[in-house]
């Protein structure tokens, strides 16, 4: 009921974020977005991955909907930090810097 990886805390049941301590407001794409790379922290999660999981998609639908929300996520992660809490890893996918 309780995630947490580099100073991002989510809490299912309330459906809370937290990133060092500051309420972060999310919407439900971007929050189980921000769920699969919390349950996989450290490990990268590939697009396939998040359209599966997150999207419920077993086809690739040639969008770019999992960058847009992916930017979004940031952009309300990121507010008012320095270093940007998910990293790209180029040709895989993205991770949740847990350092």
């Amino acid at each position: 009921t309780h995630l947490q990886a580099g100073g991002i805390e989510m809490d299912l049941l309330r459906r809370e974020v937290r990133r060092e301590g500051r309420p972060v407001a999310l919407q439900p794409r971007e929050f189980r977005l921000l769920e699969e790379l919390l349950r996989n922290a450290g490990a990268v999660v590939t697009r396939t991955m998040l359209l599966e999981r997150v999207w419920d998609f077993h086809f690739d639908p040639q969008t770019k909907i999992v960058e847009t929300h992916m930017s979004r996520l940031r952009a309300k992660l990121n507010d008012g930090f320095a270093e940007d809490a998910i990293e790209t890893v180029r040709g895989a996918g993205y991770r949740i810097r847990t350092t």
